[in-house]
């Protein structure tokens, strides 16, 4: 004759409380090993290389340094401008790289070999603050000056533009193409967002968009989304039905600069210090994350492998922060498994071809070795015991937990708590004083004082 085992009790699981963290935030808090580097002056632009290892152009007083993304030290320097430059940038294939001074001046340089230059003419009169290649095309270049007209070049022939627009009434401090069109987009001190096509005669623009604020930097996230920046405000447009869709004033200063960190989100960069993270695929872009830096924030990037996130100051500090990569594995050497996906998939082949064979293990003496104190007092119907042992110290919340249920699914916490004093009631008060704040307790310490309450209320 066989008999059942006594059932054990079952542990109660509390329910998990909610994260501290988002996996975003841990995600940017991973950008831990930071590295300041000294200027001569204010950092004005930041670029990355497109392609591998992604080598990062640094404009800064009248030079554009190429710093190692592998050591982040200064692997070139390219210093032949005539005075302040601007907007470093390399083209899509990596091989270029492009910049424009306080004089007017525009040079192309050899990006691997920096001393050769290969192209130099004079866009302008006045300062040339955008220098920019065309997305795929790898002749076209875009140019912005304060003598307020966009030119675009063949670099293969500088000495006239392929087009000029001078549709502007103020200093043009950024202007982009739009990825997969033949647009172009301006953002003017005169307030105004220009939308331009390259195919139609004149220069006069197809759009016009009011930021109401002086046009800082522009982003286009694709043919239909543009994103600016203006004062301490940065506003999302849809160029399909030409309006403002939402506008996002979360900066106390200027807002300088904006990178496209793909389905990471958009960084914003202000004078006030911070460089914010903005969520682009929800619908209100809550902020994800954000830093503060000493000064003001004139640039920042991201690398295209999410290793390295650059910041430039106005106080000509720049701020390079490196995530943190696993170490690579040898080769030749075995990688230590944990035999997780066996162990999940262990009987997945097994069809029943056995269920006939009865098999009899007694593991009632097993099981009776792992029984705690306190079900071992519940077993034997001692329920003051069973109470007393739950309490002592050392034991873990939920195991206390579960021997107050086991009590009080019973209907023995009254018999548990009858003839007790001051001394002997202590241990299960202090539990509950300490615990009354958890969420996932309280119902159990609101029954256990309302017994104990009601019993000795005298």
């Amino acid at each position: 004759k066989m008999s059942a085992t006594r059932e054990r009790l079952t542990q109660v699981r509390n329910p998990t409380l909610p994260a501290q963290t988002t996996p975003e935030q841990r995600y940017w808090r991973g950008f831990t090993n930071s590295q300041l580097v000294k200027e001569h002056n204010a950092v004005t632009h930041i670029n990355f290389d497109p392609n591998s290892p992604h080598d990062f152009a640094v404009t800064s007083s009248t030079r554009i340094q190429i710093f190692s993304s592998k050591t982040r030290k200064v692997s070139k320097t390219i210093s032949r401008f005539k005075d302040s430059v601007y907007s470093g940038e390399f083209r899509h294939d990596g091989k270029l790289i492009v910049g424009g001074d306080a004089s007017g001046l525009v040079q192309i340089f050899d990006a691997l070999h920096p001393r050769t230059l290969l192209v130099s003419f004079n866009a302008s009169t006045y300062p040339v603050h955008v220098t920019k290649f065309h997305p795929s095309n790898t002749t076209q270049l875009l140019t912005a000056s304060d003598d307020r007209k966009v030119r675009l070049y063949d670099i293969s022939n500088t000495a006239k533009p392929l087009l000029t627009l001078n549709d502007h009434e103020d200093y043009i401090r950024t202007a982009s193409f739009i990825p997969g069109s033949n647009l172009i987009v301006t953002g003017c001190y005169d307030y105004n967002i220009r939308l331009f096509d390259t195919r139609v005669s004149g220069s006069q623009a197809i759009l016009k968009l009011n930021q109401a604020d002086p046009v800082e930097d522009l982003l286009s996230l694709n043919p239909t989304q543009l994103v600016s920046c203006g004062g301490n405000t940065i506003k999302t447009w849809d160029l399909t039905a030409a309006k403002q869709v939402r506008s996002l004033s979360n900066f106390s200063k200027t807002v300088t600069c904006l990178y496209n960190a793909n389905e990471r989100g958009i960084l914003a960069g202000s004078v006030d210090g911070h460089v914010k993270v903005f969520d682009s695929l929800s619908t209100n872009w809550e902020v994800k994350f954000g830093w503060k830096f000493g000064s003001g924030v004139l640039s920042c990037a991201v690398s295209p492998n999410h290793k390295h996130l650059v910041v430039g100051l106005n106080s000509g500090l720049l701020a390079i922060r490196t995530r943190k990569t696993e170490p690579k594995v040898k080769q030749g050497v075995k990688q230590q498994k944990n035999h997780a996906f066996e162990k999940m998939m262990r009987g997945a082949d097994y069809h029943g071809e056995y269920e006939h064979r009865i098999i009899e293990d007694d593991r009632s003496t097993a099981s009776q070795k792992k029984l705690k104190q306190f079900e071992k007092d519940i077993n034997s119907f001692r329920w003051a015991d069973a109470l007393d042992n739950a309490l002592i110290s050392g034991m873990s919340k939920e195991l206390t937990i579960t021997a107050l249920e086991g009590l009080k699914t019973r209907g023995k916490v009254r018999v548990a708590l009858l003839g007790r004093d001051e001394n002997t009631l202590e241990p299960l008060l202090t539990w509950c004083l300490r615990n009354i704040d958890d969420v996932r307790t309280i119902n159990t310490v609101a029954d256990y004082l309302a017994v104990t309450l009601e019993m000795y209320s005298e």
